[in-house]
């Protein structure tokens, strides 16, 4: 059997939570731990774990948590990141728990294993140049005015 991208996971996922809403519930329950610890934090892992294809055997695959993870070199990918985002905060809204669960999500897997989707702009579903697997450096904070007391 070929292994299951991350979106058909998240979308097997979605239908589960469809059929039972104490599922949806625990969910969104992990998903509101994941953002109050962070994208570093085992509570993330935890969650993000449950999206990523499982071997025969039980083993999870590495290369997809990796990516949920952005331990693949991809945190700061604006396109990855903000699909990470989606997957967490779909979690959180009532009827995008069932309905929605996989919106912004869909091309997640671009450039993992034989995956060759191409990468979607969520607002206007036009098609974008992948981009780059590599971390992108945060800007230069530039010098800012420093806030003065009235009367001083």
């Amino acid at each position: 059997m070929a292994p299951k991208n991350i979106i058909d996971v998240v979308r097997e996922k979605q239908g589960h939570f469809k059929e039972n809403k104490v599922l949806a519930g625990q969910n969104m329950a992990m998903a509101i731990a994941a953002l109050r610890e962070g994208i570093k934090s085992n509570a993330w892992q935890y969650y993000m774990t449950q999206f990523v294809d499982r071997n025969p055997d039980g083993t999870i695959n590495r290369e997809q948590l990796a990516r949920l993870m952005a331990t693949d070199d991809t945190l700061g990918d604006p396109v990855l990141d903000r699909q990470r985002a989606y997957l967490v905060a779909n979690a959180v809204c009532g009827v995008s728990t069932t309905d929605f669960f996989d919106f912004g999500v869909e091309s997640i897997d671009y450039g993992l294993a034989d995956c060759e989707r191409a990468v979607f702009d969520c607002e206007t579903g036009v098609a974008q140049a992948p981009t780059s697997r590599t971390a992108r450096k945060p800007p230069k904070k530039k010098p800012g005015k420093k806030y003065k007391k009235p009367g001083a």
